[in-house]
């Protein structure tokens, strides 16, 4: 028996399709007691923050979201519309992979972009 596979949507099959889809954002999920929900925001912040200061050192973004990130506002959020193309497959093949670190491990430093360092030079050499 044959799986079926579906092609990926490329960058601008989904920006035609999804205008406002989300690449990150600082929201997070609601913890049992407000200490944990602050603790909860913080580590959010940092990983988003410091993914966004990654990909707009990197150029992949079609301006400047946040001039100060990796300290960016609680409610920030990044749309592919405000990404390169490239950031798609950035996305699926790497980005998904750092964040694994924080599900493994919620203590993970965030200021550690060595797998998106890797991975983005890995994708840019074909």
């Amino acid at each position: 028996m044959t799986k079926n596979k579906r092609k990926l949507m490329t960058y601008e099959e989904i920006f035609e399709k999804h205008p406002n889809l989300i690449f990150a954002t600082t929201s997070f999920f609601q913890e049992a007691t407000p200490e944990l929900n602050e603790q909860s925001r913080l580590i959010t912040k940092g990983i988003v923050g410091n993914l966004l200061k990654f990909i707009q050192d990197y150029g992949l973004t079609r301006h400047v979201i946040c001039a100060t990130a990796p300290d960016i506002p609680d409610d920030l959020v990044i749309y592919y519309r405000d990404l390169m193309p490239e950031s798609l497959e950035f996305k699926r093949q790497v980005v998904n992979k750092w964040y694994g670190r924080f599900e493994r491990n919620m203590h993970a430093d965030p200021t550690d972009v060595r797998i998106l360092e890797k991975g983005l030079a890995k994708l840019r050499a074909g």
